[in-house]
């Protein structure tokens, strides 16, 4: 266990949540604000469960970018002479690499993940109002930060800070486009604004920082365009209040040891206001096929006898 401050740990620790007592995470910011019964069972040190293995057949060329442009690919191990993992050999480095903690790569896709970490470095250096020109040099990689907000602990996983610490880097990756108007899509129904003010929370909780969050945002299909994403004032206000409010839950759920799911009672279901309209037109629609007149307003008032 250590306590607060900020560490190099590897990622399986900083997840199994090496605080002196349960700590929030990002993950749990948001499952407390969805159902405090979900932040119970998600949680490593509240619910223990068997570690799940993984499905690393797939090559996953984000988390090798991801290695390369913020670690210089520390983690990466280059399977050569063969063009799949087909043969015995090759499955056998692949395992063998994954056995000692590195992410096995063919050298085709080493060269891919390698043109994508290109691409993000050149835009990174021409993005002005980030001023970074060499990631390595101008701060840290993969660093934990864990803070002790008056006896609730808190953590969480920074990809990238800047040496003084007033600039957080976030590295996604995406499949689809990263244009600033479909990524800002992405950011909400990710949840990803919870991320900005938690990370930010926690940070400054340790440095007395308030560092500036920004994502980078970078598409896996040539050119490997990137995108460089904040969020505005109102938004950060309400996932700032988003992440109180989880906190309050999370104090209340660990003093009472109670972590509520649902309601138990019924629940109805509203007809949205589009939903009505769109049915008083098809109504209408179908009324006057039929030749149907709707009575008047006054006609309506008669018949009830008003």
């Amino acid at each position: 266990m250590i306590g607060e401050g900020c560490f190099k740990i590897p990622s399986d620790d900083y997840h199994a949540d090496p605080c002196p007592e349960p700590s929030m995470s990002r993950g749990t910011v948001v499952d407390l604000l969805n159902v405090p019964a979900r932040a119970f069972y998600n949680h490593p040190r509240l619910n223990p469960q068997p570690k799940e293995e993984k499905d690393e057949s797939k090559f996953d060329l984000g988390s090798a970018a991801h290695d390369l442009l913020l670690e210089g690919g520390k983690k990466i191990f280059v399977v050569t002479g063969f063009d799949s993992w087909k043969k015995d050999a090759a499955q056998e480095a692949r395992a063998a690499a994954r056995e000692v903690g590195k992410i096995p790569l063919l050298q085709k896709q080493f060269d891919l993940a390698s043109a994508m970490t290109k691409a993000a470095k050149a835009e990174i250096r021409q993005c002005e109002e980030l001023g970074i020109q060499d990631l390595p040099s101008e701060g840290r990689a993969e660093m934990t930060y864990i803070f002790n907000d008056e006896g609730t602990w808190e953590r969480c996983l920074v990809d990238w800070a800047s040496n003084d610490e007033t600039i957080i880097l976030d590295y996604k990756t995406t499949k689809v486009s990263a244009h600033p108007s479909r990524f800002s899509r992405h950011i909400g129904d990710m949840q990803y604004h919870i991320q900005h003010a938690w990370y930010r929370r926690v940070v400054q909780g340790v440095t007395k920082k308030r560092a500036k969050f920004v994502w980078i945002a970078q598409e896996e299909e040539p050119p490997y365009l990137c995108s460089f994403m904040g969020i505005d004032p109102m938004h950060a206000d309400m996932a700032e209040q988003q992440v109180e409010s989880a906190v309050k839950i999370w104090r209340r759920c660990t003093e009472t040891g109670v972590w509520p799911g649902y309601p138990r009672r019924i629940c109805y279901a509203s007809a949205t206001p589009w939903s009505l309209a769109e049915w008083e037109a098809k109504r209408q629609e179908i009324n006057d096929s039929l030749g149907i007149a709707e009575p008047t307003a006054n006609e309506q008032l008669d018949a009830a006898g008003l």
